[in-house]
C-alpha cells in the first residue's frame, strides 16, 4: 500500500470520510499520523505573529538556561516576584479597611484578577488557560506519572514551611504580627509600626504562596484563572488556617488534614450523585461552625481549655 491509499484509508477508518472531505486541519492531522510526525506544534514551531507572549518568554528563557530545571525555577521565581508585586499594590490599596471589610476587599480583587486573566487571552491564554508539555519522567523537569514524588516534595514545603513559621512567631517580627492581630490601636500606641508589619506579613504570604502555587502547576501540568484566582481555590487556601487556629503554627497543618478529607468525601458524593458544589457547601458549613463555635480555630480552643 503506497502513501497515498494509506492516507486515505486512515481517513475513513478514523473519521469516517474520505481524505478529499475533510478540511485542512483535518488533512494535516491524518498526514501528521501516517507520518509519525507529531501533531501539535511547540512554542519553537509557532511564528512570531501567533506566538502569545507566554511562548516567546519560554523561549527565551529555554534559550538562556539551556535546562528545564532552570525555567522551574525561574518560573517560581518569577511568580513569587509577580505575587509580591500585586501583594504590595492591594496592601497599600485595602489596609485601610479592618474586619469583614477588608476580607471582602481581598475577594473582590481577587475576582478582578481571575476576569484579567479571562481576558488577556495572549498571555494566560483565556478560558482555557495554559498547559504544560509533559516530557515524561525527569526529576530535572519536575514531571513523574507517579503522584509519589509530588507527595514527597509537598512534605518537604510543609515541614519547611512549618518550621519557618515557628521561628517567625518566636522573633520581634512574629510578636508585632501577633500584636497587630489582636488590637491595632494598642500595638500602635506601644510603638509597633502597624502599616509596615501588615505589608511585610502579605509580603510574606504571597511569596510563599507563589512558590506552592508552582508546585501546583507542575503536578496538574495546567493552570486557568479558576484555579489561580476563583473563589473555590481561596477558600481552599484560607480556610485550612481558620479551622486549624489562626497564629498558630501547627493549625494550617491540621486545618488542611481536615479540608483534604472533606474535600475527597464531597468528590466521592458528587461523583455518585451527580450533583455539583458539594465542596464549597460542604466548606461554607464547616465556616459557619468555626465562627460560631471556635472562633479561635481548634489549636486556639485548646490552649484556653489547658
Amino acid at each position: 500500500m503506497n502513501d497515498e491509499a494509506r492516507i486515505a484509508d486512515m481517513a475513513l477508518r478514523l473519521l469516517g470520510r474520505a481524505f478529499d472531505e475533510l478540511d485542512e486541519q483535518e488533512q494535516r492531522v491524518i498526514c501528521a499520523i501516517a507520518e509519525r510526525a507529531p501533531t501539535s506544534r511547540n512554542a519553537g514551531e509557532i511564528d512570531d505573529e501567533e506566538a502569545s507572549f507566554g511562548d516567546r518568554l519560554a523561549d527565551r528563557v529555554a534559550a538562556v538556561g539551556g535546562s528545564w530545571g532552570f525555567i522551574i525555577a525561574f518560573g517560581g521565581v518569577l511568580g513569587a516576584v509577580a505575587s509580591i508585586a500585586v501583594a504590595g499594590l492591594m496592601g497599600a490599596a485595602t489596609f485601610r479597611l479592618r474586619g469583614v471589610y477588608f476580607a471582602l476587599a481581598t475577594v473582590a480583587i481577587s475576582l478582578c484578577l481571575e476576569k484579567l486573566a479571562r481576558h488577556f487571552i495572549g498571555i494566560t491564554g483565556g478560558d482555557a488557560g495554559l498547559a504544560v508539555r509533559f516530557i515524561g519522567d525527569s526529576l530535572s523537569a519536575a514531571q513523574s506519572r507517579s503522584p509519589l514524588p509530588f507527595f514527597f516534595a509537598s512534605l518537604v514545603m510543609v515541614v519547611a514551611y512549618y518550621v519557618l513559621t515557628r521561628r517567625l512567631l518566636r522573633s520581634n517580627f512574629g510578636y508585632q504580627l501577633q500584636a497587630v492581630r489582636d488590637d491595632e490601636e494598642a500595638a500602635a500606641a506601644s510603638g509597633v509600626p502597624v502599616f509596615r508589619t501588615k505589608m511585610w506579613g502579605l509580603i510574606l504570604s504571597a511569596g510563599m504562596t507563589a512558590l506552592t502555587g508552582a508546585l501546583y502547576v507542575q503536578f496538574y501540568l495546567a493552570i486557568d484563572p479558576g484555579a489561580a484566582f476563583g473563589l473555590g481555590q481561596a477558600i481552599q487556601i484560607q480556610l485550612p488556617s481558620l479551622i486549624g487556629g489562626l497564629g498558630t503554627a501547627g493549625g494550617p497543618v491540621i486545618g488542611g488534614a481536615i479540608m483534604i478529607l472533606v474535600s475527597e468525601v464531597t468528590n466521592w458524593l458528587s461523583a455518585r450523585t451527580a450533583i455539583h458544589g458539594l465542596d464549597i457547601l460542604a466548606y461554607g458549613a464547616i465556616l459557619l461552625i468555626v465562627v460560631m463555635f471556635v472562633p479561635g480555630g481548634l489549636l486556639g480552643r485548646t490552649r484556653r481549655g489547658a
